[in-house]
């Protein structure tokens, strides 16, 4: 078992939902005169302020996800146990749809693992840590290569006996 704790910044989460809030308001404070007749503004620049207020909605909203947390992974021989805020949550290999190795042009400095389920994708930052994200990475890749294999004899056996 492989365990991995990636800690978030509370400050981050507090900024994008003021600033999501922020340009809520400026939204508000455009589209409601205009609607209610007492400011003229041009169609467009309402729908521009429309789409801001959008884009504020959404980053208050993402700001309260699971990923936004303080997030622990574990990888154990047959599923992966993610613990978060709101509690835990466990994914089989098999489930796995996708999931690549990202590494910029110096690998010292930072490296992600990208994992994608059916619902969800989690994207696992490792800063100064490359030879343990290779390792967590080679692990991960054992086990859905062999999970897969696994899933491919099972089909093969149940074709064969048919």
């Amino acid at each position: 078992m492989i365990t991995y704790s990636v800690k978030k910044n509370k400050k981050t989460r507090m900024t994008f939902r003021l600033f999501g809030l922020f340009l809520m308001a400026f939204t508000l404070l455009l589209i409601v005169p205009a609607v209610l007749g007492y400011d003229k503004h041009s169609t467009f620049s309402l729908i521009i302020a429309f789409l801001f207020g959008l884009y504020g909605l959404t980053l208050v909203i993402h700001s309260f996800g699971k990923t936004q947390y303080d997030i622990t992974y574990e990888f154990h021989e047959d599923e992966i146990l993610v613990k978060h805020h709101r509690g835990e949550s466990f994914y089989r290999y098999e489930d796995i749809v996708d999931y690549s190795l990202v590494t910029p042009d110096n690998p010292n400095v930072y490296s992600i693992i990208n994992l994608k389920f059916a619902k969800e994708s989690f994207l696992i930052p490792f800063s100064f840590k490359k030879e343990f994200c290779d390792k967590v990475y080679n692990y991960l890749n054992e086990r859905v290569t062999s999970k897969m294999l696994q899933e491919e004899l099972r089909e093969a056996e149940k074709s064969g006996n048919h």
